[in-house]
């Protein structure tokens, strides 16, 4: 039953509230059956995993990109699930891939140590090897058909674990808390399980203290399964 503008009364008697925040959390069961006999618009959350109204106050993080290269610069996105996508990195890309992976900032979450200034030259060569792997298959993640970093699926050696495989993912600085790394991840781990039968399990690498990235793969559906390397701890899902 409708009240006013922002608050609605659900066939139970309780209210609902049209204004809510996105910290409120996700949609209850009735909530959704609501939304969808009386036509409200609703957008999955995928920091939550879960549905929330579509037109909602997000009080959780700015979602502003300050990425100068980005054609929506200094505009709040929205629904940052619905544009995601992927596909192989481009040699018209290394450009972009310089001005993603020249941040000292950025490689403090990856393994490897920061490598110094990165040139086209590097940024080439490392699309070649994405694009060229025997054992690993690679993509951008596109934003508006941006690249805004990258995930990667490496299969191990049967020797170390048969049917298992390594997946790792960056996203660059100016994207940060924002929705962009689950928007990615969650789908493609799903993908990976459903294109592959013999994909027994991935795994994962999370830096000690790396919180936001732990909480993106807890929503794919890792959990923890001990340490790996020194200052490294193991994330494991299985199908």
């Amino acid at each position: 039953m409708l009240t006013d503008d922002k608050l609605l009364t659900l066939p139970c008697g309780r209210p609902f509230h049209m204004d809510r925040l996105r910290s409120d959390g996700i949609l209850g069961a009735d909530e959704l059956e609501f939304c969808k006999t009386h036509g409200i618009p609703l957008a999955f959350d995928p920091m939550q995993c879960g549905w929330v109204l579509a037109q909602g106050i997000d009080d959780l993080f700015p979602n502003e990109v300050i990425d100068p290269a980005h054609p929506r610069t200094g505009r709040a996105q929205t629904n940052v699930s619905l544009h995601v996508h992927l596909r192989p990195w481009e040699m018209k890309d290394a450009p972009r891939l310089v001005e993603l992976l020249d941040d000292p900032k950025m490689w403090e979450t990856l393994p490897e140590p920061y490598p110094g200034a990165v040139t086209l030259e590097m940024a080439q060569s490392l699309i070649e090897i994405a694009n060229h792997g025997g054992h690993h298959s690679v993509f951008a993640i596109l934003y508006d058909d941006v690249p805004v970093g990258q995930v990667r699926l490496h299969s191990l050696d049967s020797a170390q674990e048969d049917g298992v495989s390594e997946l790792s993912y960056w996203i660059g600085r100016a994207y940060w808390q924002q929705g962009f790394a689950s928007a990615a991840v969650v789908p493609f781990v799903r993908q990976c399980f459903a294109e592959d039968a013999s994909l027994v399990a991935l795994i994962a690498k999370v830096k000690d203290g790396n919180v936001a990235s732990r909480r993106v793969l807890e929503a794919a559906g890792f959990v923890p399964n001990g340490c790996a390397d020194p200052g490294w701890d193991l994330l494991r899902r299985t199908r």
